[in-house]
């Protein structure tokens, strides 16, 4: 769904002069959002931090909530890139293995940028929905029902498909966004184990011992 409209630019930038402010916007914004977060991110700080005026700044964006819906847009383009790149190594590997490494690449994306993630869990509820956003948990969703698929005849005999996707994928997600922001004093490595050891156990097709 495309954001609404108090929250697009005001322009589609098409010159490369123009392209690149609109990344000088959405970079010092990303870095607003990270030092003073939602509420300290106002566009004077932002338009300061990219070096422009307030008048050069409302050019391309009527108000906060439009620069904060392009960089959250951007930041979703950001992990979609780089869990592309770990999904196709994770399908040539064996199903516990490969569910492993992206559970690993998961938890540290999200560390890697728990500023943003902060943004999204806290304010995107109230900025409306994003479609890029949606689009990536739905992708995350396609690849564990893929492996699910595939590997059923591993899995536990009656295992509901559609209900072990839903439970996996947000036990996973509400998991991995809480270690991430809460930082509870468990080492990263023994994160993903236990999360992945919890995954394993709920589907897998011998007895737990």
């Amino acid at each position: 769904m495309p954001p609404l409209p108090a929250h697009s630019p005001r322009k589609v930038p098409r010159q490369e002069r123009s392209r690149r402010t609109m990344e000088r916007i959405l970079d010092a914004a990303t870095r607003v959002l990270a030092e003073r977060g939602y509420d300290g991110a106002s566009t004077n700080r932002i338009a300061a931090a990219a070096g422009l005026s307030n008048g050069s700044l409302y050019q391309y964006f009527p108000n906060k909530d439009a620069i904060v819906v392009a960089v959250l847009d951007r930041f979703a383009d950001h992990l979609a890139e780089r869990l592309g790149a770990e999904i196709e190594a994770a399908m040539s590997e064996p199903w516990q293995t490969g569910g492993r490494s992206l559970l690993e690449a998961q938890i540290r994306l999200l560390e890697e940028n728990a500023d943003l993630l902060r943004v999204v869990v806290e304010h995107v509820p109230r900025l409306g929905p994003f479609g890029k956003l949606d689009a990536l948990r739905q992708r995350l969703a396609d690849l564990v029902r893929i492996y699910l698929l595939l590997n059923r005849d591993r899995f536990r005999p009656g295992l509901d498909v559609d209900a072990a996707l839903w439970i996996i994928t947000e036990t996973v997600g509400q998991l991995a966004i809480r270690y991430v922001l809460d930082r509870p004093p468990i080492p990263h490595d023994r994160m993903v184990d236990e999360l992945a050891e919890l995954i394993i156990r709920y589907i897998r097709s011998e007895p737990a011992p």
